[in-house]
């Protein structure tokens, strides 16, 4: 295998005898591939199709992936010659860890960066300042900075604790002409720059916004245009499981017309499939057909990348919808590559399960068993999300407790807990609010029941 990418049979043979998907104990080494391999073509009537495969949910793979990180047998694979990528932890406790292959890290970040410059994204003489966070266990700076190096463009490595005015010297010292980051941190640069006069503006001549880790709003795009100018806004979508699988940007598929971005994903390196929404509450899932093309629904995902530590049929928690390739870029992607290119529309994240604040993801089962644990005496707790303007570019996370006024655990400590846990730093410091209530009064509550709801969303 050396385009970047294997067969799908390849995949299932060994996610056959991978724990993530039978009662095996141990993944294979990589010196076991071969033989796992050469055994499935000896035998290829005991192969099965993708379709015989249960959708994995996250709880389900997690449960498998907390004992192998720890095991220190000689026989699991997972603790050998891997590339360690964890969640960005926003589900709190410790960042889960997803172990892949260190070769076939290696070769999924070539071939996205083959993606990137062949639909345009970079092109030759792109500088690219990343604002993206490193630390915490935490990967994003050098996986962007990898794809972005492998597509042929230099880049600067500022990181999120850089100072604005510090960034800007550099954009303009630099001749940078692109900037990277979470939507969240390319809000804030564009809300120090639109405090600059006219002289220090025009000396930044940016191009390209690149944003990944979160959907970006319509408001959003507008107000960083009304900074930065006419620009072209990119975006790489990617996850700790499925590493980077798709590119979008604006001068490809041009200005949504609502909170959705369209990206171009190779069908050779990631099999999609949209499933109904309601198979997030069923059990028993292999009577459910996928929607037709165009229709939304969950995003399940079989990587065609990650071979030793197969992803297969994954329930990554985005709600989207396929559709061919639009005849626009027919015509102006390179012929070799568009016969494999597909696109999908990405809504965001199927709000049932979680929301997303400063690039992070929050599951509410997470958050529900943070709030019950005994030692912190909360009665009632509250997560309300809104703008933090009128223009909707910055997104507030707002936390209200009521909690027991005999507790023996200081309204400061648990204080600092609660921060930990939403991933509080200095950075997004002034997105989040957080706030004890000495009664019931302060919640917001259902119009018809008046219950308290745990989730409020007020954005957009």
């Amino acid at each position: 295998m050396s385009a970047g990418f294997y067969p799908l049979a390849d995949i299932l043979s060994v996610a056959q005898v991978h724990p993530f998907y039978s009662d095996t104990q141990y993944p294979p080494t990589r010196e076991q591939l071969p033989h796992i391999l050469h055994a499935a073509q000896a035998s290829p009537q005991a192969a099965r199709d993708l379709e015989s495969f249960p959708l994995t949910r996250k709880h389900s793979l997690y449960q498998h992936i907390s004992r192998l990180t720890v095991d220190k047998n000689s026989r699991n694979g997972y603790r050998q010659g891997t590339f360690v990528s964890t969640t960005g932890g926003g589900s709190g406790g410790a960042p889960m860890v997803f172990a892949t292959d260190a070769l076939e890290n290696r070769q999924q970040r070539a071939v996205m960066g083959d993606i990137l410059r062949n639909c345009g994204l970079i092109e030759p003489g792109d500088w690219v300042l990343t604002l993206h966070v490193s630390g915490h266990l935490y990967r994003a700076l050098d996986l962007m900075t990898e794809l972005f190096e492998n597509a042929g463009a230099a880049v600067l490595c500022a990181g999120p604790e850089m100072a604005h005015s510090a960034v800007v010297e550099a954009i303009i010292q630099y001749r940078a002409n692109a900037v990277a980051g979470d939507v969240s941190q390319l809000l804030q640069l564009a809300k120090y720059v639109s405090t600059l006069d006219a002289v220090q503006k025009s000396a930044l001549r940016l191009t390209k916004l690149f944003y990944t880790s979160e959907s970006i709003t319509s408001a959003q795009r507008g107000f960083l245009t009304s900074v930065f100018g006419d620009l072209t806004i990119c975006s790489v979508i990617g996850s700790a499981e499925a590493g980077a699988w798709g590119v979008s940007s604006s001068a490809l598929t041009g200005i949504p017309k609502a909170n959705y971005t369209d990206f171009i994903v190779d069908k050779r390196t990631m099999h999609l499939e949209v499933f109904p929404l309601t198979v997030a509450d069923q059990e028993a899932t292999a009577c459910v057909k996928p929607v037709p093309l165009g229709q939304p629904g969950l995003l399940v995902q079989t990587s065609l990348q990650r071979l030793r530590n197969p992803l297969v049929r994954y329930v990554c928690g985005d709600i989207a919808s396929l559709h061919p390739l639009p005849s626009t870029l027919l015509a102006i992607l390179p012929s070799q590559h568009t016969e494999h290119y597909q696109m999908i529309r990405v809504y965001g994240r199927d709000q049932r399960s979680s929301f997303t604040w400063y690039g992070e993801y929050f599951e509410f089962g997470a958050i529900e068993a943070f709030m019950r644990a005994e030692q912190w005496d909360i009665l009632l707790w509250q997560i309300i999300l809104q703008d933090a303007s009128p223009e909707g570019a910055d997104i507030v996370l707002e936390v209200r407790i009521f909690r027991d006024p005999d507790s023996r655990v200081s309204q400061e400590h648990l204080a600092a807990k609660i921060r930990e846990f939403f991933w509080v730093f200095d950075f997004n410091a002034e997105l989040f609010r957080l706030e004890f209530l000495g009664d019931t009064r302060g919640f917001r509550r259902s119009r018809t029941g008046r219950k308290v709801m745990q989730f409020v969303d007020l954005t957009g």
